[in-house]
């Protein structure tokens, strides 16, 4: 090992979660008892937990964007040997699954992109393997943005991570689903939702929401009422009302003048904390500026009131101190009328979670 490396442990499998570089350490905090014995940043983005037991319920913590279950260390100088390894590592899964699968081969976010080509390679070659071994089995692979579109109908998916040119890990399982919706593993490689670059928006914010409709597996539709509290200068807005939406946007602040010409915008000056819609809406969006509690009461009021089917709010934190709340925001979705509830420090968030939720009276997309 060089110096100065991080040490990745090689001993007994073990669970792996992706995170943005910089909240490990958050990530460290929730994780349940069950996996924390192990639990230590072991590289930029990466924790590595203990391995849970079969019958351990599936997780979803805040702050993990992707896991590696039953992770198995590789090590080897070569594509080809590395890719040997990976094959090692997942081909009894495979041969056993009872459906299709996907196979995704990625890097650690802000990886050298000549790591990410390495890791493609590696990846092809693993299935390159598959097949040549495992024909029949092999018959269910779908590629990954296919496989995205029914995640939940996978039976494993594989996962081959590089951490650099000699080292990474390998892991297949599937992707359980979760009580509160969506699976414990994310559908796109890394946990890296797909976001399309566009320089339209007035601001860049609409990245994070975007990426929230990806978790979701919805998004507005043509017609369909959203509010968007606190918009200016409409980064938010212009997502929803690019998709054919209605928009009543609530701020003090007015959006940008190329919003305001849209007609399907209506624009409200007021306080986003106290205004009341005329009617339920579709979709209530907030990516407001407040603190934690103030944003929790935001949520609950508008569930509490039946205000809304969907929503997608943020809740921000100054420093690192404060994360300690989000216990508060999972009790209260625990407790709330939803069907489906997940929060989740995307890849586009900074120092903010966003909360995605479906009412329980609502139509419940696709999770």
């Amino acid at each position: 090992m060089r110096p100065g490396t991080p040490r990745v442990s090689e001993a007994a499998a073990a669970r792996l979660l992706l995170a943005t570089p910089g909240f490990e350490a958050a990530l460290c905090a929730e994780l349940p008892p069950e996996w924390q014995a192990q639990a230590a940043p072991a590289w930029p983005g990466l924790v590595q937990a203990r391995e849970p037991g079969a019958e351990s319920p599936p997780r979803d913590p805040v702050f993990a964007r992707q896991q590696l279950p039953a992770a198995v260390a590789l090590g080897a100088a070569s594509v080809a040997a590395l890719a040997e390894q990976a094959y090692a590592a997942v081909e009894a899964a495979v041969d056993g699954a009872a459906g299709p699968f996907t196979l995704h081969a990625f890097a650690l976010t802000g990886a050298d992109p000549r790591l990410h080509g390495r890791a493609a390679l590696v990846g092809e070659q693993t299935l390159a393997l598959l097949r040549q071994r495992r024909r029949r089995a092999s018959r269910g692979y779908r590629a990954p943005d296919q496989a995205a579109r029914a995640f939940g109908a996978l039976a494993v998916v594989v996962q081959v991570l590089l951490l650099d040119r000699e080292r990474g890990y390998a892991s297949a399982a599937p992707p359980r689903p979760l009580a509160s919706g969506g699976c414990q593993l994310a559908a796109w490689p890394g946990g890296v939702a797909p976001v399309a670059e566009d320089r339209r928006p007035p601001s860049r914010a609409y990245r994070k929401l975007e990426e929230a409709f990806c978790w979701m597996n919805d998004e507005p539709k043509a017609g369909e009422l959203c509010v968007d509290l606190g918009g200016a200068p409409g980064g938010w807005s212009y997502t929803a009302l690019k998709r054919g939406a209605k928009v009543l946007a609530v701020d003090r602040s007015p959006l940008a003048p190329e919003l305001l010409r849209a007609p399907h915008l209506t624009m409200i000056e007021g306080n986003a904390f106290t205004y009341e819609p005329p009617r339920r809406v579709d979709w209530l969006l907030s990516d407001v500026v407040c603190e934690p509690p103030r944003a929790l009461d935001l949520i609950q009021r508008w569930v509490g009131r039946r205000a809304c089917r969907k929503l997608v709010v943020t809740v921000k934190f100054k420093g690192r101190e404060g994360y300690g709340f989000l216990d508060q925001v999972r009790g209260a979705m625990a407790a709330a009328p939803l069907a489906h509830a997940r929060i989740k420090h995307l890849e586009h968030n900074k120092n903010e979670v966003t909360v995605m939720a479906v009412l329980v009276a609502s139509e419940e997309g696709n999770w």
